[in-house]
């Protein structure tokens, strides 16, 4: 029993490899044969450790395997209405921008154009087409923060 117990961290699963090992020793046929039963018994005890190691690793094996089909794909109730509510502040304050600073920073965030191009559209130079952008993203921050102190 203490060999078990060094060997795993659990005394509930030690005490249940020990009885293992008594019951395979009862039900052993070359009991009388035996020169050195010690022996016997922890080489048993040795067998039934390695096999407990072996199920263990491939549970683990089976957990990591398995642990992505377990995971729910969509995000809790809780994290889609702060992304729901996070959306419609971002709308509120894109809504108070002037049109010019409005179109440069969707322009420029989700269709993904380059300060020149924007510059083009609105007529204005590259220069002031990344002045428009940066002025749109402050007031947007600016405005998020008055939203997300009013709403807490």
């Amino acid at each position: 029993m203490r060999f078990l117990q060094r060997q795993l961290a659990c005394q509930d699963q030690a005490a249940d490899l020990c009885h293992e090992v008594y019951l395979r020793l009862i039900r052993s046929d070359d009991i009388p044969l035996l020169d050195n039963p010690r022996a016997y018994l922890f080489r048993i005890a040795r067998n039934l450790l390695t096999d407990h190691r072996r199920r263990h690793a491939q549970d683990l094996i089976a957990i990591d395997t398995l642990a992505p089909l377990l995971v729910c794909p969509r995000a809790c109730p809780e994290d889609e209405l702060c992304g729901q509510q996070c959306v419609q502040r971002l709308g509120k304050a894109l809504s108070t921008l002037p049109t010019h600073l409005r179109q440069a920073l969707t322009w420029h965030r989700i269709e993904g154009l380059t300060q020149r191009e924007i510059g083009a559209r609105l007529n204005v130079s590259e220069r002031m087409a990344g002045r428009y952008i940066a002025r749109a993203v402050t007031a947007c921050q600016t405005e998020l923060e008055t939203l997300n102190a009013a709403f807490k």
